[in-house]
């Protein structure tokens, strides 16, 4: 029997991004790319996700900014939601450096247009030892280019205002569980440490990664879902 796991992936982010972790898994577990809808707020977005995934309890898996949406909609939904992982993301607010940097990105393709994720960008997601995977740079370029501008904008828009969830998902029954690289330098270390002192949280740390954690080390992550959705 196949385990199916709804998959929401990050900013500018396709199917593409479950590849190399699908690829590793075999037939245990199928991982279902469920494509962020192009909504203008955080709660339009899961609006729609109550629509076009299943009634009966799921199991879920968020990447970064899918992440925080997958907590948002098991917040909402918890009764449809059977296990919930987390990737790259605290579910908390996002930092005010990595806020500033959206709005300056946001303002400059509305006035200049999109010309693509710069190479900087793309390699300062990746942990030390995979900045010159040239393979990897190669998919986060493949991935932006394919959804382009539009998608960009409304991405951007839609979760520059993302309220912190996590005090309330102290309280979830659901099985919970975060994973993040440990070089992943999207995330707050003070909220990490502040997590992973919780009771309530189980936070995974993944070494030898930064911020791509399915790109960067799909056969560790692998392992994790077998652990967590088996």
């Amino acid at each position: 029997m196949v385990t199916k796991i709804y998959c929401l992936p990050g900013t500018m982010c396709d199917e593409r991004l479950w590849s190399f972790t699908q690829n590793t898994l075999g037939e245990s577990l199928h991982l279902q790319h469920v494509p962020i809808p192009m909504e203008e707020t955080i709660e339009a977005i899961v609006d729609v996700l109550a629509e076009i995934l299943p009634e009966s309890p799921i199991n879920l898996l968020g990447f970064s900014m899918g992440g925080y949406l997958v907590c948002a909609f098991a917040l909402k939904y918890p009764e449809r939601v059977k296990r919930l992982m987390v990737l790259s993301n605290t579910a908390s607010g996002l930092l005010a450096t990595e806020q500033q940097q959206r709005e300056v990105a946001l303002n400059w393709v509305l006035k200049q247009g999109y010309n693509g994720i710069p190479k900087k960008k793309a390699a300062a997601m990746l942990g030390q030892a995979n900045k010159d995977k040239s393979e990897l740079v190669d998919i986060i370029f493949a991935m932006d280019k394919a959804l382009g501008e539009a998608v960009f904008i409304q991405q951007l828009k839609s979760s520059l205002v993302r309220p912190d969830q996590l005090l309330i998902l102290e309280e979830v029954k659901f099985p919970l569980c975060f994973a993040v690289g440990s070089e992943d330098p999207l995330l707050s270390s003070a909220v990490l440490a502040k997590m992973k002192s919780s009771k309530c949280f189980d936070v995974k740390t993944v070494d030898n990664c930064g911020h791509m954690l399915p790109l960067e080390q799909p056969a560790l992550l692998a392992d994790l879902l077998k652990e967590f959705y088996l």
